[in-house]
């Protein structure tokens, strides 16, 4: 039974190995490319977040290089669980300026187990992990 196959060309030998190769590359290319913190803080706020109040220290103003629009950079202050004072900053867009004046209180959002990994409602976070926030919720 083993005889009755027809034995593969050499070209079609080269052919797969060409595409079995693309396909590797392909999947190196994909994991080389995720954004593994953004997984690990998504992965911690699974756990829980737990909200907390902070101080701005200061706003300044930057303007985009990808999209050229103005943008807000909040630095704040909060306590952590622990009472550790923490610093932090925050992306935010430019039209929100009157909300983050110095001094002002904001809410801030922690990771229960990992106060380090901090955001302010409204802050600016990439695409993916925004998809990735409502794919786990």
């Amino acid at each position: 039974m083993s005889g009755t196959h027809a034995k593969r060309t050499a070209e079609y030998r080269r052919i797969r190995i060409i595409v079995g190769a693309a396909v590797v590359a392909c999947l190196v290319w994909a994991f080389a490319s995720l954004p593994y913190d953004i997984l690990r803080a998504e992965r911690a706020r699974l756990y829980g977040e737990e909200a907390t109040t902070g101080v701005v220290l200061a706003v300044r103003g930057v303007e985009s290089s990808d999209t050229g629009k103005g943008r807000l950079v909040v630095d704040y202050k909060y306590i952590d669980p622990d009472g550790f004072a923490r610093t932090a900053s925050a992306r935010m867009d430019a039209s929100k300026w009157s909300q983050y004046r110095p001094g002002r209180s904001v809410k801030v959002i922690f990771v229960r187990n990992r106060p380090e990994i901090v955001r302010l409602p409204g802050e600016e976070e990439p695409a993916f992990q925004l998809w990735l926030r409502d794919l786990m919720n």
